[in-house]
């Protein structure tokens, strides 16, 4: 008993020494841990953000794209027209003025002038589609699908929602979704070989889905971001804007994309 007494002090010391290594323990347990969830935590910022510079790298890129394709088609179609109107007047002016002369004068330059005035209105579309109004997003869709389908490159298929009516949308989504879609069908006809083209718009729960599908030869695998392309990256920036999301499918055909935007936040 003597000796158990003794010993107090130094079970005593023991014991607070265990407990001190333990709660030490703990502790550096605790600041690894939380240097591990910083360490993540910095990763997934830098991520973020190294994400968003490229998302905004595929916006600016996008925008030269565009102004090299306005550019283009004021030089192929304007321009050559406009030079073709010079070419007419400067060979009248050498010719003798019949009435017959005049009259095939006036009826060229009216048709080159009438050209001139449909190639500017298109221009003037493709940059600010009329999305709001009376002229809706459905109208100016319809539009869009009526041109393509016109031009011969490609068909495509609308279907509108079953009731006909068009999404109350704001300017910024309606332009937003109208540049996407017009995006998805300029890289259909580009690169993917396609003959067809099936576009749809359908309303669920108060949520705008579009289905767009064509049966070309479908995305090359790849992994994550690093395949993605700038058009893709561009439609994920401009669906970003305005909280929609997307998803890929290859249920029916080589490339599906289902684009859904909740209506309750254009309210």
């Amino acid at each position: 008993m003597q000796e158990i007494t003794d010993n107090i002090p130094v079970l005593v010391v023991l014991a607070m020494t265990c407990t001190g290594l333990l709660v030490a323990f703990f502790i550096l347990l605790y600041i690894r841990n939380q240097n591990r969830l910083l360490l993540q935590k910095k990763k997934l910022q830098e991520a973020e953000i190294n994400y968003q510079k490229e998302l905004l790298h595929a916006v600016i890129a996008s925008q030269e794209q565009e102004r090299k394709r306005i550019g283009m088609d004021l030089h192929d179609e304007v321009g050559s027209a406009l030079s073709s109107l010079r070419m007419i007047t400067e060979n009248f002016a050498r010719q003798e003025a019949t009435l017959s002369a005049t009259q095939t004068f006036n009826q060229q330059c009216k048709s080159i002038i009438d050209r001139v005035i449909t190639d500017v209105r298109n221009i003037s579309h493709n940059l600010s589609p009329l999305t709001a109004g009376v002229y809706g997003f459905s109208d100016a869709i319809e539009d869009l699908c009526d041109n393509v389908n016109q031009s011969g490159k490609i068909a495509l298929s609308l279907q509108l929602d079953a009731n006909g009516a068009s999404p109350a949308l704001d300017d910024t989504a309606a332009l937003a979704l109208y540049r996407v879609v017009a995006e998805l069908i300029n890289n259909t006809i580009k690169h993917a070989g396609a003959s067809n083209i099936v576009l749809s718009f359908s309303t669920d729960n108060d949520v705008l889905v579009i289905d767009y599908a064509d049966d070309g030869k479908g995305m090359p695998p790849a992994a994550g971001n690093a395949g993605k392309g700038m058009g893709l990256r561009n439609i994920e920036s401009r669906l970003g804007m305005i909280g929609a999301t997307y998803s890929l499918k290859n249920e029916n055909y080589p490339f599906e994309m289902q684009i859904s935007l909740p209506l309750t936040q254009q309210s």
